[in-house]
């Protein structure tokens, strides 16, 4: 089996591994999308804490090629999306859900031709919904419970900071739960196009046009009651704070260079009385987000696509900024490509 091993920097090999095989009640995966997230590309920046060599790819949808004793054979052949972590199953935070947290999580590795996980992190695709769109599930099920943390009522005035494909499953999750207005800043064109089908009322080029003013106006001075930063730039966060109403929400969307502070006047915060809220991980989030990726228009966000053999192409092309989002197709030939 061929897997992309990551070994710092932008460096990585193809390797030929041990094929995997599936112990009781675990599925053996051929992956099919494996998308390249944010903290991927931060992570080869030396911006986010993760440690080579490894396989990296933790957004990732396949088909059922094997199962385990105690899984049952009407699996097999069936297209499912991956939850790529699981932990101890015993710890606080594994009983609260909160596998991300748990000290002893062990994470798969989706840009492989195969991997082998837990029955229950596997998840049958609902009807309609393509394998390579729900490779968008678990990106999509960190922003659907980072809104939920945030408590979003129906009718609530939402901005968002960054038209990636976090800041875009941000925003549409946002109008699908009720949002009544939603503005999102980008200074790249295509993303902006992006959200607008996605649902967006407004959308603002920072470069030419004041994003404070727009809001203001849009919300006749009140300011939103949820400011979401979906770039992981603590500046942004501050902005994000200028926005948000007293009693607002600011939330953590995009991840922050690990050792980065606070970027605002405590004071100002106090004042305002607002609450900062992140979601690191899913939560419960991943099977509820499955039926709602067709729903708010997932299908066309991930719009580049390379070989496991282009993995290094694959990262500067994600690391560029173009495109909505890219991914690794392990099974697709070396010589091609959609990018």
């Amino acid at each position: 089996m061929r897997a992309a091993t990551w070994h710092g920097e932008n460096r990585f090999t193809v390797d030929d591994l041990p094929e995997p095989s599936p112990g009781p009640g675990q599925v053996l995966v051929a992956v099919h999308t494996a998308g390249i997230c944010g903290s991927d590309v931060h992570a080869i920046q030396g911006l986010f804490p993760l440690t080579p060599p490894r396989v990296m790819g933790h957004e990732y949808s396949g088909t059922v090629l094997d199962v385990g004793k105690g899984v049952g054979r009407s699996l097999v052949g069936r297209a499912v999306a991956c939850e790529p972590n699981y932990g101890c199953g015993k710890c606080a935070d594994c009983r609260l859900s909160r596998i991300s947290q748990c000290p002893k999580t062990v994470r798969v590795g989706g840009f492989a031709e195969r991997v082998v996980l837990p029955k229950q992190n596997v998840h049958l695709l609902p009807k309609g919904l393509d394998p390579g769109t729900a490779a968008l599930a678990e990106p999509a099920a960190c922003c659907l419970e980072g809104l939920e943390m945030a408590r979003m009522r129906r009718g609530a005035t939402v901005v968002v900071i960054g038209g990636g494909i976090m800041g875009l499953l941000t925003l549409a999750l946002a109008k699908a739960k009720g949002a009544g207005l939603a503005i999102l800043s980008d200074p790249v064109a295509s993303r902006r196009t992006a959200a607008r089908r996605l649902g967006a009322d407004l959308t603002v080029d920072p470069t030419t046009k004041d994003l404070a003013a727009t809001v203001d106006k849009a919300t006749r001075g009140q300011g939103v009651d949820i400011a979401c930063e979906a770039v992981g730039k603590p500046e942004l966060v501050a902005t994000a704070a200028r926005l948000a109403k007293p009693r607002g929400v600011v939330q953590l969307v995009g991840v922050s260079p690990k050792g980065s502070t606070l970027p605002f006047d405590l004071f100002d915060f106090h004042f305002k009385e607002l609450t900062l809220t992140g979601a690191y991980g899913r939560g419960t989030s991943f099977r509820r987000v499955l039926p709602l990726l067709d729903k708010i228009g997932g299908a066309g966000l991930v719009t580049d696509h390379y070989p496991l053999e282009r993995i290094a192409e694959a990262f500067a092309h994600a690391a560029a900024g173009r495109g909505l989002k890219t991914a690794i197709n392990p099974g697709m030939p070396s010589s091609r490509s959609h990018a």
